[in-house]
């Protein structure tokens, strides 16, 4: 597993050096002193961070053994996750942000087994319409409507 980790860590370094230097490129709309370029250069730096942890935890040999495998369930769990992710991208445009954000949060909330279903749809209504009122009346940043908000 050490080299895997020093291949991933190696892979999530570059990767994470091109999202800095090209988050720089975004035009500079300062209104408060940062631009646009600020959030995505903070993920960045501290998906560098990560990768060299990973990268220094497998030269001490820190790295998982041999014998510790990925749960199949759990693996595609994860994929089933990464789906509702894309299929959350296409929806949003056609049902709108708050009605897609709650089915979104809703069937992710069941895939990850939360029994009870009044948490789910509370958790999600209240998520939802939250996020939607900051960045419509708050911040003022459009968001796609469609059905209800």
């Amino acid at each position: 597993m050490k080299k895997v980790d020093i291949g991933v860590g190696g892979g999530l370094l570059t990767l994470s050096i091109w999202l800095f230097c090209y988050a720089g490129r975004y035009k500079d709309l300062a209104v408060m002193g940062y631009g646009p370029d600020l959030f995505p250069r903070i993920l960045a730096s501290m998906m560098i961070f990560l990768a060299l942890g990973l990268i220094i935890n497998a030269l001490l040999g820190k790295s998982l053994k041999k014998e510790d495998n990925i749960d199949p369930r759990g693996f595609l769990r994860v994929l089933i996750s990464i789906g509702i992710c894309i299929g959350y991208l296409f929806l949003i445009n056609g049902l709108g942000f708050a009605t897609s954000t709650f089915l979104f949060l809703f069937v992710l909330m069941t895939l990850l087994k939360q029994k009870r279903i009044f948490l789910r749809i509370g958790a999600s209504f209240i998520v939802s319409i939250t996020v939607w009122f900051i960045f419509r009346y708050v911040l003022v940043i459009p968001l796609p409507e469609g059905l209800l908000i």
